[in-house]
């Protein structure tokens, strides 16, 4: 139960990249940047002038093994705010094991994902930020028993020149379990209220990654880690949550009418668990120094079930005054 409650399995590792406004990984940390087709499928005959995608590109860096960087690169530049709602529509499709497997006569897609655009973001970053767009999955054909994913993908928009903008965005191959072989494919319309809508479909293709071994690898220890930040992450909440119930428990305590008695036992308890709270901060911090493990899960159980019960001691205060 703790295990379902506070780890969750995230992203894979933020790697790092260079600080600009290009997202270009030098050669010497690129694994994997195969030349793919950018033939487009349709026609431009009446399609929105900046909805038009150039092609798109897949990008694996040493660093990470497990994350699957993707983008659509345009053929005109994105307005400054591209994903405020006015009409643009965009999405990655990724499928395996065959092409045309999301199709209503075929449906036997065995893994069929869409990554959509991302609606009114708060920022507009320009290298891999908080900022996510999320993931759905698909039941074998598209758009059937549709739901969001877990794996949310980080996002930012890479401009290589003004007719080059690109979207791009993380998977973790792991996390989303996509195999050696897979295939995918992009499309871009923008609405502005005409009658027909016309879209611009990438080239539909797959390829074989030569490194899904190491990404089985990376995914473990980038789940490991992932899965201690959010431990201790939930521990500093459970510190946070408690030092704000020892505050607001004072300034009650000062504003109604106590026995001196009662004043004197609810703030030397007060007292005690403002001291067990330093001690909680400091085993969080001891936590931070070990590796990811049983170990560390064990004594992170200990310490919250010590501190839940000098939790119950600030209730059984709050009780006692609401009550009164």
């Amino acid at each position: 139960m703790f295990q379902r409650v506070l780890i969750v399995s995230l992203l894979s590792l933020v790697v790092t990249l260079l600080p600009s406004n290009f997202q270009i990984a030098n050669s010497s940390d690129i694994l994997w940047n195969p030349g793919v087709g950018n033939d487009l499928w349709g026609s431009n005959v009446g399609l929105v002038p900046g909805a038009g995608i150039r092609g798109t590109g897949l990008l694996v860096n040493k660093s990470n093994p497990d994350e699957l960087i993707m983008k659509i690169i345009m053929s005109e530049s994105f307005e400054d705010k591209p994903f405020t709602g006015k009409g643009r529509n965009m999405a990655m499709w990724i499928y395996w094991p065959m092409n045309y497997c999301w199709s209503k006569d075929k449906a036997n897609c065995e893994g069929l994902f869409t990554v959509s655009y991302p609606i009114n973001p708060s920022t507009y970053p320009s290298s891999k930020s908080s900022e996510y767009a999320f993931v759905e999955q698909h039941d074998k054909a598209s758009n059937v028993n549709k739901k969001v994913s877990p794996c949310k993908a980080p996002w930012w928009i890479e401009s290589t020149n003004k007719s080059r903008d690109t979207w791009a965005f993380a998977l973790s191959i792991t996390c989303l379990g996509i195999p050696k072989e897979f295939g995918w494919y992009a499309y871009s319309s923008i609405d502005v209220g005409q009658k027909d809508i016309v879209t611009d479909f990438t080239a539909v293709q797959t390829i074989v990654y030569p490194f899904h071994d190491l990404a089985a690898k990376s995914g473990q220890s980038s789940t490991n880690l992932n899965e201690k930040s959010e431990l201790i992450n939930s521990l500093k909440k459970l510190s946070t949550s408690g030092d704000n119930q020892s505050k607001s428990l004072k300034t009650l305590i000062k504003s109604t009418k106590l026995t001196a008695a009662k004043k004197k036992t609810y703030q030397a308890t007060i007292k005690s668990f403002d001291n067990h709270l330093k001690t909680f901060n400091r085993q969080i911090l001891e936590l931070e120094s070990l590796p990811y493990g049983e170990t560390l899960k064990a004594q992170s159980v200990t310490f919250i079930q010590s501190h839940q019960i000098w939790m119950q001691k600030l209730t059984n205060i709050l009780d006692a005054i609401v009550k009164k």
